[in-house]
């Protein structure tokens, strides 16, 4: 709709859901770190958590979130599939 509404026909959209692996060489504990201090979404969360004193749940379950997820053989790295929408527009 946000397309065609700015006179996209839409036969010229297409979606199709895609992949992306993130990849760490260290430990999801230390990829979540990187997301904490670098990332604006995951940074308002902890933001958000620390104004309410839940810091340290919202810590807890992301390294519970992240362990969980990743993929790596060794977990002295990481490795995290995560699923996305491509949109692309054509003219």
């Amino acid at each position: 709709d946000r397309f065609t509404s700015a006179g996209i026909p839409e036969d010229h959209v297409s979606f199709e859901r895609d992949t992306f692996t993130f990849v760490h060489p260290g430990p999801s504990s230390e990829f979540l770190a990187d997301f904490r201090d670098f990332y604006g979404p995951t940074m308002n969360a902890y933001a958000a958590a620390a104004a309410d004193g839940r810091q340290e749940e919202l810590q807890s379950k992301l390294e519970a979130l992240f362990a969980e997820h990743n993929t790596s053989p060794n977990k002295e790295s990481t490795s995290i599939a995560a699923t996305f929408l491509r949109v692309t527009v054509t003219r």
